[in-house]
């Protein structure tokens, strides 16, 4: 590992992440998602998660596949996990092909996400974050959300 890069570990060490750590600079590229397919998935509020180019990521170690069918829009996605101790690893959208959803729990830094997916699906005692964008679902593929995509580093 170097200073350039930031690693997280599964909880029992069996896989290890490696990102760019200029990456956990970009508040833009991350998000915290309330959906419940997310909170199911992490038994947690919300996915916290970094959206890059999987190219830009190293995974050390073999994870688990889900494959979750049962989604809003009727895309299936890959969820991958640790198969000995259960920590979520990434996700993967096939409409976004290229881009890879990082789950951000097992990093040491831990910085303030700038948007926020789901809002619909929030708890009503768990208040927006200032300053964060909000998303009552999943946003539309408007030129706003590509431009997103582009500052992430993924083509679309």
């Amino acid at each position: 590992m170097t200073s350039s890069t930031a690693t997280s570990k599964c909880l029992c060490g069996q896989i290890t992440v490696s990102v760019p750590q200029a990456a956990l600079n970009k508040t833009d590229c991350i998000g915290l998602c309330y959906c419940k397919n997310c909170r199911q998935s992490g038994g947690c509020l919300a996915a916290y998660n970094l959206y890059l180019p999987e190219k830009d990521v190293t995974i050390d170690g073999q994870p688990k596949i889900y494959e979750d069918k049962n989604t809003d829009s009727g895309t299936t996605l890959q969820r991958a996990f640790c198969d000995n101790c259960g920590s979520p690893i990434y996700l993967k959208n096939p409409k976004f092909a290229g881009a890879i959803s990082i789950r951000l729990g097992g990093f040491d830094e831990l910085p303030k996400p700038g948007m926020e997916l789901y809002g619909k699906d929030r708890p009503n005692w768990f208040k927006q974050i200032d300053g964060v964008k909000e998303n009552e679902t999943m946003p539309a593929m408007t030129e706003d959300w590509k431009d997103w995509f582009r500052k992430t580093g993924v083509s679309i």
